[in-house]
């Protein structure tokens, strides 16, 4: 019975993986609901902030799928992180941007 259920645990298909959408901000501003013009001194405890006002917590920075510098990229921005919840964190695997930001230009000139 053990080696059945053991033979059964060791085949068994992994986790899906979800999607959620929101918007990566420090816990801070999220506690308040704050997406706009959130300090960027926040970045070293960041959430995704969700549309229905709950915050979760990801796992991100050195040897994780969410490096530091995409983390700064996509901060204060529409993301979607894909992957699992495991004891209430959500271990991403992948980080996609959903709002882009549009390029400046300056003109240099007389008018």
């Amino acid at each position: 019975m053990r080696r059945l259920l053991c033979v059964a645990l060791l085949f068994a298909p992994p986790p899906l993986a979800a999607a959620w959408e929101g918007w990566i901000v420090g816990e801070p501003c999220a506690a308040r609901l704050q997406v706009a013009d959130c300090p960027l001194r926040h970045i070293d405890r960041p959430v995704l902030l969700l549309e229905d006002g709950r915050k979760l917590a990801f796992l991100h920075g050195e040897g994780k799928s969410i490096a530091l510098d995409a983390l700064d990229k996509a901060y204060g921005k529409k993301v979607r992180l894909i992957g699992e919840i495991r004891n209430g964190v959500l271990h991403p695997v992948r980080l996609e941007t959903l709002e882009v930001t549009g390029e400046r230009k300056f003109f240099k000139g007389c008018l």
